[in-house]
């Protein structure tokens, strides 16, 4: 019998992820546990000597007039689909790190010379390890949030729909807060009988830490932050035909 696997990551991603899935002869079950939210930035008057983007959504989400004046700039990123997501923008010169921000903190110290000054296209929910990276590095970082991360709230009802009888054998969570929701969710459903046998496939250590107050969890990290990597444990799944 075909695997469920359970989607936890915001539409309209969810609904590519699932489509692939399927693909791959999994049965998806959509249920994107946080939203996002455009922001107003307003753009920065400093000159800078590169940009930066640790998430595609910063990058898909931000006005093409903000971005219009650094499109001459070398822009950094993480991950190739935030780099397709910055060649989308009109970035010609995109340099990807190997890994997650930190990593790419590194990336970009051993690119430009010291005291180099980044705009960093981010959200207002992130990871403090790249700018703390470049600033121990001695770079000036301006970070410029251009989206919101919100969690979203479910009724027993639909969870109940959703799940019906089978219990879920994967769980994919690509962030510290779907993660967070996800565990206050089983425990005001009472859910948490769907997941006896879950495997949690996780993007990043600190999400796998979120699930720490589950009863046992058998969690796996990927090793790369990114989908492709998540499907690489998925196919070396026991079961997979």
């Amino acid at each position: 019998m075909d695997k469920t696997v359970l989607v936890t990551r915001p539409l309209p991603a969810a609904t590519r992820t699932a489509d692939r899935l399927r693909g791959h002869g999994f049965i998806p079950l959509v249920l994107p546990l946080t939203e996002i939210v455009p922001l107003n930035p307003v753009a920065p008057e400093t000159a800078f000597t590169a940009v930066a983007a640790t998430s595609a959504n910063a990058l898909r989400h931000a006005p093409k007039d903000l971005l219009a004046p650094f499109l001459g700039l070398p822009c950094f990123t993480v991950g190739d689909a935030t780099a397709d997501a910055a060649r989308a923008c009109g970035f010609d010169t995109v340099t990807t790190g190997d890994g997650d921000g930190t990593a790419l903190g590194d990336t970009i110290v051993e690119e430009l010379c010291a005291g180099a000054s980044l705009l960093y296209l981010t959200g207002r929910v992130r990871s403090p390890g790249f700018e703390r990276a470049l600033g121990q590095a001695g770079f000036a970082v301006s970070p410029l949030m251009i989206y919101d991360t919100i969690s979203v709230s479910y009724t027993t009802d639909h969870l109940m729909k959703l799940l019906g009888s089978r219990p879920v054998d994967v769980c994919l969570l690509y962030s510290r807060l779907s993660a967070e929701v996800f565990s206050t969710l089983l425990k005001s459903a009472d859910l948490t009988h769907h997941f006896d046998k879950t495997e949690f496939l996780c993007l990043s250590p600190r999400i796998a830490e979120s699930l720490s107050r589950s009863k046992n969890p058998v969690i796996h990290i990927a090793a790369r932050p990114d989908e492709d990597a998540l499907f690489d444990l998925l196919d070396r799944m026991p079961g997979r035909r």
